[in-house]
């Protein structure tokens, strides 16, 4: 998760010529060290569980959406007669 949001955040204020350098650095920063302190602040157990149940959420999203794509049709067949 955290290289993904480097990526977007990072990379977008790269190709902006007036950006400030420190900007990126900050989120970056900031973004590895707030893991830190939500594990500090929770019980392991609970914070485990609620990143485990997001991550099923994520692969259920992604699982669904290629199976869109595939253009099933669910419709029963009518019959004829």
């Amino acid at each position: 998760m955290l290289a993904f949001f480097t990526i977007i955040t990072i990379v977008q204020f790269n190709d902006i010529p007036d950006a400030p350098l420190a900007f990126p650095f900050s989120v970056l920063s900031v973004m590895y060290i707030l893991p830190v302190i939500l594990l500090a602040a929770g019980p392991v157990k609970t914070v485990n569980r609620r990143l485990i149940f997001l991550a099923l959420g994520l692969l259920l999203l992604i699982a669904l959406n290629e199976l869109s794509k595939l253009g099933l049709d669910v419709t029963a067949p009518k019959l004829q007669g």
